[in-house]
């Protein structure tokens, strides 16, 4: 017998928790489980539609009591599929002046019955509420708040704490979404809600003193309260929780600030059954997955030109894969360019370490069928699509049982990547794109520190292209629909990969409850000095299942995963150039070490020095001491603005230009920097030899800008970007800066944002 709060609430009701359908509180139900989190309600007196004569009039006279000196009370028809009480006639200011009140209000609630019912709601009425009205100043900033419990599909119980009442989707269009915080629940702490609220341009109206009021509306603590107390109901009613129930979204709009109290005036609230499953998917065989020794093919065309042969040609070039240990399933051919064939899968000489199956949809299952019965692999990468994304949810979710029963097996099933993936590529281990090297050579560079774990394979494919010879990650990996193994899973795995310390993903969805686990994933990979980077793609609000409640529309999905995320410790990306920004940042500046946030500034252009004023985000300006101060006077022409940030104008030489940066970086008083300069001057040594002689700069020569400024920063232990912000000629430029691990950005302003991230991850991991 279930005997929680909840389930005395809805065991009165006689509600089953076996039933699958969720199920709307009333508001005298939400009243009760408000007081579980310690906030009060406004005085309220229930008339069930089923009381008797006396039950009635007794009502009467209790809800007449509540009107006490305002002489009125608020009318409101209860019924918890009724959900616009206004729209359906149900909500009403009772005065209650007169001899007889309680027949008068006894009349205002039969006239309200008869008004529900000709709107088509009649059937829904389970029977009225009167409440005393609280004294408050409704529409004034800093008096009505909306708070709400929302159970994220992916990331779980979330507290939303916004602008209240009848203006709240105002406010939230108004602030461009800024009008509420969002808490994820998991490790939630009171300081935090504290210091949010303070922080806050109008929610810390309730609850600090100002000029609209002399008093702090509401003790912040008693707010805080409430908060920390309704993200210990999501997470006692939660996905993962042990109790039937699971609360989906409670919703109070408005609680008001009365006589120094919050109290609650309206409420709705909705509750399920649903839980989350337990993962159950054996991630050490990411080990093999990435590091295969043996592998089978199947879906290769024997006369070429199908991703099938073209992946079997990239395996064949793999460096990991012993040559003698690739073969091809396939029902007619003895060989295909030199691998051997096996006419079924039964027929393979060993159980291979990787599975690449790139049949048709409507074959996948029989293939992966055979991989499980026949025990011949210990991990698959299901390459095409038309499953789910294409309207085959039955046959995605009958290979996904597949694999959850094989988890019982001895040896444990094998895991699965896709499907509608392109694969993965391992760095100097093997390549599964089905794309040729001529397109997509994937040419050594840095980046043995970089995974790239994406659900986009297409975006891999740009990644690698634009970065190609530059960065080379460790691991690229197209996850695609997460059938099997998720983005969390392969995080599990990175973060027990000591040579990995920056873990870049591209994610447009998370599994159910996989987002929470990656939440404490990258904690974890936090705590082990790792970075984390995202790019959550679906940014449009999709709503939620909500209890006819304005959270959805104002802490939509994409907010509640940015707070959730940010909370973590992940660095969110808001473009896909702020991704690869932070990607190439964090992955070249890897090593360098973060002391704070004093950036020093140098460029030969003023437009440059105005605009990143204006971009410094985290960073501040240092203030050079005077020994730096005294070289630069010395080093830079007297026009030149020698103070941070330095305008050294397009007249200082090659020498004088790298003389400054090491100067700055040397200075104490510099955490950081951003070396820019726009290179067009004929003062600066930066272009390739001219053969025909119509210049004297010489990029690979010792005076070149490129190679005294390389040493510098790469002698130097603190972080430095370079910017390059002119065309292509100067393209041999960012490359040399590039190949020596130095981030190089196109704009002074990405510069700064990339570099006062990596500052800004590196100072609060610290």
């Amino acid at each position: 017998m279930d005997t929680s709060c909840l389930g005395t609430i809805l065991g009165t009701a006689g509600h089953d928790p076996s039933r699958i359908d969720p199920i709307r509180l009333n508001e005298p139900e939400v009243f009760r489980l408000l007081q579980e989190v310690g906030l009060a309600a406004a005085p309220v007196v229930f008339l069930s539609g089923q009381a008797d004569a006396a039950e009635v009039a007794a009502w009467a006279a209790r809800a007449t009591a509540l009107g006490g000196d305002q002489g009125r009370v608020l009318l409101k028809v209860v019924g918890r599929d009724i959900l616009h009480k206004t729209e359906a006639g149900g909500v009403e200011v009772v005065d209650l002046a007169g001899a007889d009140a309680p027949a008068g209000l006894l009349a205002a609630k039969d006239a309200m019955l008869a008004r529900v019912r000709e709107r088509g709601a009649g059937d829904q009425v389970e029977g009225f509420l009167a409440a005393a009205f609280v004294p408050h100043r409704p529409n004034t900033p800093g008096q009505e708040l909306i708070l709400a419990l929302k159970q994220d599909p992916a990331f779980g119980p979330c507290v939303v704490v916004g602008i209240g009442g009848t203006l709240t989707e105002w406010f939230g269009a108004l602030s461009g979404g800024g009008s509420t915080l969002v808490f994820p629940a998991a490790g939630l702490e009171a300081g935090q809600v504290a210091a949010a609220l303070a922080a806050h341009p109008a929610l810390k109206l309730v609850v600090q003193a100002s000029r609209l009021f002399p008093e702090p509306p509401v003790d912040v603590k008693e707010v805080v309260q409430v908060v920390m107390g309704l993200a210990d109901l999501g997470r006692r009613y939660g996905p993962r929780s042990e109790e039937p129930w699971t609360i989906e979204e409670l919703e109070v709009n408005p609680a008001v600030a009365s006589g120094g109290h919050l109290v609650a005036l309206d409420g709705v609230a909705l509750v399920s059954t649903r839980k989350w499953a337990d993962c159950g998917r054996p991630v050490r065989k990411i080990g093999p997955l990435l590091q295969p020794r043996s592998a089978v093919v199947m879906g290769v065309s024997a006369k070429g030109g199908n991703p099938g042969r073209i992946i079997l040609d990239n395996l064949r070039r793999s460096e990991g894969i012993d040559a003698d240990r690739l073969y091809v399933v396939h029902a007619r051919e003895q060989e295909i360019a030199g691998v051997p064939c096996f006419p079924s899968v039964a027929a393979l000489p060993e159980k291979c370490d990787l599975a690449v199956v790139s049949v048709p949809a409507e074959g996948a299952l029989t293939a992966i069928e055979d991989l499980i019965r026949e025990d011949r692999t210990e991990s698959i990468i299901l390459i095409p699509g038309g499953f789910a994304e294409a309207g085959q949810g039955d046959l995605a979710r009958a290979i996904e049982d597949r694999l959850a029963a094989s988890r019982k097996l001895v040896g444990g099933g094998p895991v699965m990547v896709g499907a509608n993936c392109l694969g993965i590529v391992s760095r100097d281990n093997y390549n599964t794109f089905f794309l040729p090297p001529y397109k997509l050579p994937f040419s050594p560079g840095l980046g043995e520190n970089l995974a790239i774990v994406s659900q986009s394979g297409a975006y891999v494919v740009t990644f690698a292209s634009n970065y190609d010879g530059v960065i080379q990650p460790r691991a690229s990996i197209s996850f695609g629909n997460q059938m099997d193994l998720t983005v969390s899973d392969f995080l599990e795995y990175f973060n027990e990969v000591g040579e990995v310390d920056v873990i870049a993903c591209y994610v447009e969805g998370f599994r159910p409850g996989d987002g929470e686990r990656f939440l404490s994933l990258a904690r974890a990979a936090r705590d082990r000095g790792k970075r984390v980077i995202i790019f959550k793609a679906g940014k449009t609000a999709l709503g939620a299942r909500a209890a006819a409640s304005h959270t959805a529309s104002l802490a939509g999905d994409y907010a509640v995963a940015r707070s959730c995320l940010l909370n973590a410790g992940v660095t969110v990306a808001e473009s896909l150039d702020e991704f690869e920004d932070l990607i190439m940042a964090f992955t070249l500046l890897a090593g360098k070490v973060v002391r704070g946030d004093r950036v020093g500034i140098i460029s030969n252009a003023g437009f440059e020095c105005s605009t990143i004023m204006d971009r410094l985000g985290s960073l501040k300006l240092a203030e050079f001491d005077r020994e730096t101060q005294a070289v630069l006077d010395e080093v830079l022409p007297a026009f030149a603005h020698r103070t941070n940030p330095i305008d050294c104008t397009p007249m200082t030489g090659t020498e004088a230009f790298a003389a400054s940066c090491r100067a700055i970086l040397e200075c104490g008083a510099v955490d950081a920097a951003v070396l820019s300069s726009v290179p067009v001057t004929p003062a600066l040594d930066n272009l390739p030899r001219d053969e025909e002689g119509r210049h004297r700069e010489d990029l690979a020569g010792p005076g070149s800008q490129v190679s005294l400024m390389i040493p510098v920063i790469r002698g130097s232990a603190k972080p430095a970007v370079v910017v390059v912000d002119s065309g292509e000629i100067y393209d041999p430029m960012c490359r040399s800066f590039l190949e020596a691990g130095i981030p190089v950005f196109r704009k002074i302003d990405r510069a700064a944002r990339a570099l006062g991230a990596f500052c800004w991850e590196g100072m609060t991991r610290a």
